[in-house]
C-alpha cells in the first residue's frame, strides 16, 4: 500500500474524514500533534511568543516543544522519555513517520506529514481547506456552538498548526501552496463522504491497488 497525509484547517473536517479514509484503505491512523484542545490551551503563550520580535524563535520553540513533550508520536501510545522533549524530537518524529510510511503505510492527519515525508515514494498528500467563514459555520453546526465561539477556536487552532509548520519546516514553503498536494478539497462544499471517496480513489490510483489492498 502507501501513505496518505492530510493537512486540514479548523472546521474542514479532518478529524472526521481522515480516520474514515484509514478505515477504507485498511491503514493505521496517526492523529495530529496539535488537536483543538491543545491549541486552545497554548493560545496565549503562543500568541505572545509570535509577537515577541526580540526572542521570537526560542519562545515559539519552547511552547511547541511543550506540545510535543505531552502529545507523544501516536494517539493512544505513550511516548517514552527518549521520544519527548526538544528540537531533536522533530527528527525522531520524522524517523517514526518515515518508518511507518516505508513499511505498513498509514493515514497521517497533521504533523506536517507533507513535509516530514518529502521524497518518500507512494505518498498521497491531501489538503482540506475552504473559505474561513464556511469553516466557522461548519464547526458551529458540528459542535453545537455559536459563530463567535467557533471563530475564537478557529483562530487559536489555525495559528497553532501554522506555527508548528513554519517553525519546524521554515524552508518548506507556504503550508497552503497547492504544489505540495496532489489533492485539494473544499470539504464544506463537498460532503465528508464525497471527500473520503475522492481521497480513497486517488490513493488507490497512486498506489496501484484495488479496494481491500490488493495490487
Amino acid at each position: 500500500m502507501g501513505t496518505v497525509t492530510i493537512a486540514a484547517t479548523y472546521g474542514a473536517g479532518g478529524s472526521v474524514i481522515a480516520p474514515k479514509v484509514a478505515k477504507r484503505l485498511g491503514l493505521p491512523f496517526i492523529d495530529r500533534a496539535i488537536p483543538v484542545s491543545t491549541a486552545k490551551e497554548i493560545n496565549e503563550p503562543l500568541a505572545a511568543a509570535l509577537a515577541d520580535d526580540s526572542d521570537h524563535t526560542s519562545r515559539v520553540q519552547r511552547v511547541l516543544d511543550r506540545v510535543l513533550a505531552t502529545s507523544g508520536l501516536f494517539v493512544g501510545v505513550t511516548a517514552s522519555p527518549e521520544q519527548r522533549g526538544a528540537l531533536p524530537e522533530i527528527a525522531r518524529t520524522e524517523e517514526a513517520l518515515r518508518h511507518v510510511a516505508e513499511t505498513s503505510g498509514a493515514v497521517i492527519l497533521g504533523r506536517a506529514g507533507v513535509f516530514a515525508l518529502k521524497g518518500v515514494p507512494a505518498v498521497l498528500n491531501v489538503r482540506l481547506d475552504c473559505d474561513v467563514e464556511a469553516r466557522r459555520r461548519a464547526a458551529a453546526a458540528r459542535y453545537g456552538i455559536d459563530i463567535a465561539a467557533a471563530t475564537r477556536i478557529q483562530q487559536d487552532t489555525d495559528r497553532a498548526r501554522l506555527a508548528y509548520v513554519e517553525h519546524y519546516y521554515p524552508r518548506a514553503g507556504a503550508w497552503n501552496d497547492p504544489r505540495h498536494y496532489q489533492v485539494m478539497l473544499d470539504s464544506t462544499a463537498l460532503s465528508h463522504e464525497a471527500c473520503v471517496d475522492i481521497i480513497v480513489r486517488a490513493a488507490q490510483d497512486l498506489f496501484g491497488t484495488q479496494p481491500g489492498g490488493s495490487t
